[in-house]
């Protein structure tokens, strides 16, 4: 876990540093003591309390592979704009697109289609073309952001329409 710390990237000279977690700050701080021993009780002493921070939720560690996920189910969610994973320039990582399987369908109103995908999301169409006995569950559905906070459900084999995430 020290190892996954330290190998963090230094910001660039005209980048302005990320605030920091206080467990992290105090373990990083640890560098600059000269001493080996002091250094090392340091380390020892700072990794103790950030384990503990982990282990009492104070604290969470992620990756980039659960930020990529966490983007993709929050797909389709209108969130404020708060930079929830480090100060990375959002755009370049922001999802785009997602393609997922149907797991179940029903009619809404309007005769509109509602459906729920594999992990839970609930998606319905807000425009008016008829499509709900074309989609089926286990059909794959590609969710496409659109402009203006929209987006588009691309149903496979079938058609494209207007498409809103309910949760």
């Amino acid at each position: 876990m020290v190892a996954m710390l330290l190998a963090m990237p230094v910001a660039a000279k005209d980048r302005q540093e990320a605030p920091r977690n206080a467990a992290v700050a105090k373990l990083s701080a640890c560098r600059a003591i000269t001493t080996d021993a002091e250094r090392l009780a340091c380390y020892d002493r700072e990794i103790a309390a950030f384990d503990t921070a982990v282990r009492e939720r104070k604290v969470a560690v992620i990756d980039q592979e659960d930020i990529r996920r966490t983007r993709r189910t929050l797909f389709g969610i209108a969130l404020p704009a708060v930079k929830l994973f480090g100060d990375a320039d959002e755009s370049d990582a922001e999802v785009k697109e997602v393609t997922a399987v149907i797991k179940s369908t029903s009619q809404g109103e309007g005769g509109r289609i509602v459906f729920t995908l594999e992990d839970g999301a609930v998606w319905a169409q807000t425009d008016d073309y008829p499509v709900f006995y074309n989609v089926k569950p286990g059909h794959k559905v590609t969710l496409k952001r659109a402009s203006f906070g929209s987006y588009f459900a691309d149903f496979e084999k079938t058609v494209t329409v207007r498409a809103k995430r309910l949760r």
